[in-house]
């Protein structure tokens, strides 16, 4: 009996024993990494089950009742939070976990845009590049692209002015269309926007931007990425404790380059009595020039119109952080600019608003907005009625003893100056101050730019999430130009209003998974609706009498107002689908079907699509040994992507348009655009191959070969008269762009308190026409200095060839067709030149400097290889001019004698328009240099708020080299012609964490 109660007594206690071993007591405290604070609100999984809960105020959590289950099976809790990295660790009774902030992996990651998840840089199988926050923030410039330039191989970033609101040109990898546009597609936080929205964004609220080169990367967009695609991606919460940041930065703008020398008063006298002996017996000139050489009036017109301190302000402050699941970026900016020239200057506020919530498990929700407005004035005074008159040119052109004051003699003989003449009465123009009063205009834009989201993972694995967009404008626009003493002249206004809109619509699902952790699969298919929507309409009015009534509703003679109203729709549907095996072999696929309202009737539809693979050789197990080879991938992808942007951006290309005007005093209605129901995509075809390398765990090698054929282009093709209509849109013709790219970086010094870094990128690019319309071999464009011709590249200039002047007669010297030698000029012996508007060379190098605090980062951008007109030269280095306008220095050099050598003709041969002004406009340019300190962390915890503190200097385009004598080199145009120069900035700044 004893015996069986000893039994009983044992099965119970093992019974106890089992009941208890089902479930563990696990208790734990959650820190960030970043500060030592506690995680509020993070989330602690027992994998595999459902059994969870949060951390508390502390950061600490209690899981009283985990499954045995879990304990002998996944035996493992996954702690994440939103803003960082997830963490793995096994269960135990208790743990303290450390999570990292995602901002540390933003080296690896890689936001891939509209569609799909984030992914680390090393496994995109396309060819991609990465400008993080620092190489954007706290420039000077407006315009955040504008620091882009020289960073990434391929791509070519050019500000063609000087202008505060000035935006920017870009191309990647050559010039891919003729009349289409050639600006890659632009993706904002997941939505299209326009370039015209970059002076709207405040840089720095940019965590960094992703270039997409290759089919592989952009395929999946499709019909608007035939051009590539450039990523942008905003901040997002980040921190477990709020975090607050103020900067201020003030600085002065001068000219960037100053090439030319003007003559002075007397110089200028005496030439013009080279040019003309007649002036030496005029009484005019003669008594011009005692009155102006006696009293050393010499005018400087570029001292005079150009600031050397146009001040720049800006004022950011902003706070991040995560609380409850949810993080946030609030920002707030004032930007104020004011222009080297009269009449141009920038005014812009910004906030931004970008917040992310996970609702539950399974449910997330974002709202991202933009909002902007501006205030701008642009130099140019078109109601002098001279084309060519602004501030640019006249600096050039006014005559030295012109004054812009009114002069008063005293009476012992000597001069004083009284107030600012409204006429330069001596070359008969406003002066452009009056005109500023005279003729005041008010420019602004407010702007909206944002996307909500909604994502649900209804099982593990599988993401749906839909998404809406908007990018939209209204830009208002007001000119008066008020009664004038000069010739009776009576005043008008005029005003205009434009509204612009895009709504973007896309909804995708995305499923990934794994099969015994070697196969790893991604699927994502979606589809996608953009509608844009424009209007316009303005009225004016003439005959204002008292410029105190300068309102519209003043003016006695309206004029006919003008109104437009357009809209186009496109639809798409995609998929891609990826795959790599153990991380060592990987493979994608794309395919993507679009419409468009804007292509003919017959052909409104398109399909794109593009395969990739990638090889990561170093995970290879021949590798293993070899130490100083760290990382080694090769890459190949062909693909189709599309163009529908129009040069001009029409928006009813393919249909027959009705006009309308007057007929004898009645309305009309006329066609006035040719219909083509078979207009449709222009289409690229790209294969590319790519390496990427890292070495002794030092130097990081990209290398990449490209070969983009473009079919179907869309160009405007020349009608005969007799139709009615000059030209009209079809798809005739192609080209290609090949070409190679090689970035370099190396890290000279990695310590803690040590680091110093270099690195450069270089990009060549061949372009060439291989196929014209209406089986044309060759076309040239009237007036322009281009000719379209199979076999050759497009932009290479088409003119006739200036050889020189002749010692004996000082007459200019052609070449013929042929390269025979000949004094008289013909259109005719035009040829090309082997000079090309479009750099096939260009790229940048850099360096970054750290010790203890104090940085130096330096950022050179070069291009080789490109040449303009500098159509300025036609008119200050021109004698016919003499006794109108000012002239350079050089033309002292003009030829007078038989037997002097010269590159300056005699006053009596007539200049032409042929390869004497094309000038070389190959440039490097020292774009960007920022010298900072940071102080240290332990001097700043005393104060018990303030977090970080920093002070910084910035430079833009401190140093230009460049033998182009003109207003600038880095303008984007064949030809340029009384261009805003482009400036030089230094500015000072502070910035401040609490």
């Amino acid at each position: 009996m004893k015996r069986k109660f000893m039994l009983l007594l044992t099965c119970l206690f093992i019974g106890i024993g089992l009941v208890t071993a089902q479930v563990t007591k696990v208790t734990g405290t959650v820190i960030s990494e970043e500060d030592g604070l506690p995680v509020v609100g993070a989330s602690i999984l027992v994998k595999g089950t459902a059994v969870g809960t949060v951390t508390d105020m502390d950061g600490k959590f209690q899981l009283p009742n985990v499954p045995s289950s879990a304990n002998s099976s996944a035996k493992t809790l996954v702690i994440s939070f939103i803003g960082m990295e997830n963490k793995e660790v096994p269960i135990k009774p208790s743990v303290k976990v450390t999570l990292k902030p995602m901002t540390e992996l933003l080296s690896e990651v890689l936001v891939t845009g509209t569609y799909g998840s984030a992914k680390k840089l090393g496994s995109m199988v396309g060819s991609v590049a990465a400008v993080k926050s620092e190489k954007i923030a706290n420039r000077p410039s407006a315009n955040f692209a504008d620091a882009l330039q020289g960073q990434v191989a391929g791509l070519q970033v050019f500000t063609s002015s000087g202008e505060p609101s000035e935006g920017v040109s870009m191309r990647l990898r050559g010039i891919g269309s003729i009349n289409s546009s050639s600006e890659p597609l632009f993706i904002l936080d997941g939505a299209p926007i326009s370039s015209g929205a970059f002076s709207a964004i405040n840089p720095n609220d940019i965590e960094n931007l992703t270039i997409l080169k290759d089919a592989s990367s952009t395929s999946i967009y499709g019909s608007r990425a035939a051009n590539g695609v450039i990523v942008i991606t905003t901040k997002r919460g980040k921190g477990v404790k709020p975090t607050v940041t103020i900067k201020g930065q003030y600085g002065i703008s001068q000219r960037a380059v100053e090439n030319i020398t003007l003559m002075n008063s007397e110089q200028y006298f005496n030439f013009c009595e080279t040019v003309n002996p007649n002036y030496k017996t005029n009484e005019a000139f003669q008594a011009n020039k005692e009155f102006a050489l006696k009293h050393g009036i010499s005018t400087d017109w570029y001292d005079y119109f150009f600031k050397d301190n146009a001040p720049t302000y800006q004022l950011d402050a902003s706070i991040t952080g995560v609380a409850n699941n949810t993080n946030y970026f609030i920002s707030a900016s004032h930007y104020d600019a004011e222009g080297i020239e009269p009449a141009s200057g920038m005014k812009r506020e910004t906030v931004r608003s970008n917040i992310d919530t996970k609702v539950s498990d399974w449910f997330r929700v974002g709202l991202n907005l933009g909002l902007s407005y501006e205030d701008f004035e642009t130099n140019g005074f078109a109601g002098t009625g001279n084309s060519w008159y602004n501030v640019a040119t006249l600096s050039k052109w006014a005559i030295p003893y012109e004054t812009p004051y009114e002069i008063i003699e005293n009476a012992d003989g000597s001069i004083s100056y009284g107030k600012r003449k409204n006429i330069l009465d001596k070359i008969g123009l406003w002066n452009p101050y009056y005109l500023l009063e005279n003729q005041p205009t008010e420019k602004n834009k407010i702007r909206l730019y944002g996307n909500a989201f909604e994502e649900i993972t209804p099982i593990k694995g599988l993401t749906i999430r839909a998404a809406q967009a908007i990018d939209a404008f209204d830009y208002r626009y007001r000119y008066v130009s008020l009664p004038a003493d000069y010739n009776n002249q009576k005043g008008s206004a005029s005003e205009s209003f434009q509204r612009y809109s895009s709504f973007t619509f896309t909804n995708t699902a995305e499923y990934k998974f794994s099969i015994n952790e070697m196969h790893n699969i991604s699927a994502l298919v979606g589809q996608e609706s953009i509608i844009y929507n424009g209007s316009s309409f303005g009225a004016s009015v003439d005959n204002i009498t008292d410029g105190r009534l300068p309102m519209l509703s003043n003016g006695t003679i309206p004029k006919q107002p003008s109104a437009s109203k357009k809209k186009k729709v496109m639809n798409s549907y995609f998929s891609r689908l990826e795959y790599n095996f153990g991380e060592k072999y990987f493979f994608d696929a794309s395919f993507r079907t679009d419409g468009s309202s804007i292509f003919g009737r017959d052909n409104r539809w398109a399909s794109f699509f593009s395969v990739g693979t990638m090889w990561n050789v170093s995970k290879e197990a021949f590798m293993e040994d070899i130490d100083w080879l760290k990382d080694l991938k090769v890459k190949f992808s062909y693909g189709t992507t599309g163009n529908s942007a129009f040069d001009g951006d029409p928006y009813y290309p393919s249909l027959g348009l009705v006009g309308t005007g007057k007929y004898n005093g009645d309305q009309t209605f006329y066609i006035s655009s040719v219909q083509n129901d078979g207009l449709t995509w222009e289409k690229q075809k790209t294969i590319n191959i790519g390496l990427s390398a890292r070495l002794f765990d030092r130097l990081d090698i990209d290398l990449a070969y490209y070969d983009k054929k473009t079919t179907d282009m869309l160009m405007t093709i020349p009608y005969s008269y007799t139709t009615g209509h000059s030209s009209g849109w079809g798809n005739i013709g192609s080209m290609f762009n090949r070409g190679f790219e090689a970035t370099v970086s190396y890290d000279i010094i990695n310590r803690r308190n040590l680091q110093w870094s270099v690195s450069a990128n270089i990009n060549y690019n061949k372009n060439q026409i291989t196929e014209l319309f209406g089986g044309r071999d060759e076309y040239v464009v009237a007036n322009t200095g281009i000719k379209y011709q199979v076999g050759m590249p497009y932009g290479e200039l088409y003119y006739v060839r200036w050889v020189g002047v002749d010692p004996a007669d000082g007459q200019q010297i052609w070449l013929d067709k042929d390269g025979n030698e000949t004094k008289t000029y013909s259109e005719d012996n035009a040829v090309f030149t082997g000079k090309q508007r479009y750099a096939p060379w260009a790229g940048g190098f850099s360096t970054s400097f750290f010790w203890k605090g104090f940085s130096i980062n330096a950022d050179f951008s070069y291009v080789l290889g490109k040449y303009t007109i500098n159509n300025d030269a036609f008119f200050y280095n021109n004698p016919n001019f003499a006794g109108q306008l000012n002239q350079s220095t050089d033309m002292l050099d003009m030829w007078t004698t038989p037997g002097q050598v010269t590159n300056i003709p005699a006053a009596n041969s007539e200049l032409r328009f042929d390869t004497h002004l094309i000038e070389n406009a190959s440039f490097l340019r020292l774009k960007n240099l920022t010298i900072g300190y940071t102080l240290p962390e332990n001097w700043l915890h005393k104060t018990g708020f303030i977090k970080g503190a920093r002070i910084f200097a910035v430079g833009r385009n401190l140093l230009t080299v460049t033998n182009y004598t003109g207003a600038d080199p880095e303008v984007d145009s064949n030809l340029q012609l009384g261009k805003y120069p482009n400036t030089k900035q230094f500015t000072i700044g502070a910035e401040l964490t609490f």
